[in-house]
């Protein structure tokens, strides 16, 4: 039971890592693919409000919330597997 509590809180802690850096990841790509933009449209207005308007409008869409993906499909396969080497 120890044994498998550790590998839980070892789990949980890696994949809260690769959540953390994945988010930072997107979040920077989301911001260079607004600042080309913003060069390509003519560079009107103020580029920083242009980008900080741009991830505002990505925080509230759906793909920042794929990225709970992370946490669900590990615990997927994992709860697959047991169920298979236990329960067939």
């Amino acid at each position: 039971m120890l044994g498998f509590l550790r590998f839980l809180i070892i789990g949980f802690v890696l994949l809260t890592l690769l959540y953390g850096l994945l988010s930072i990841y997107i979040r920077s790509l989301t911001r260079e693919r607004l600042e080309h933009e913003w060069e390509e449209e003519g560079s009107i207005g103020e580029r920083d409000a242009y980008v900080e308007e741009g991830i505002k409008a990505y925080e509230r869409s759906f793909r920042p919330k794929l990225l709970l993906l992370v946490y669900i499909l590990p615990l997927i396969v994992f709860a697959a597997i047991f169920y298979v080497s236990n329960f067939m």
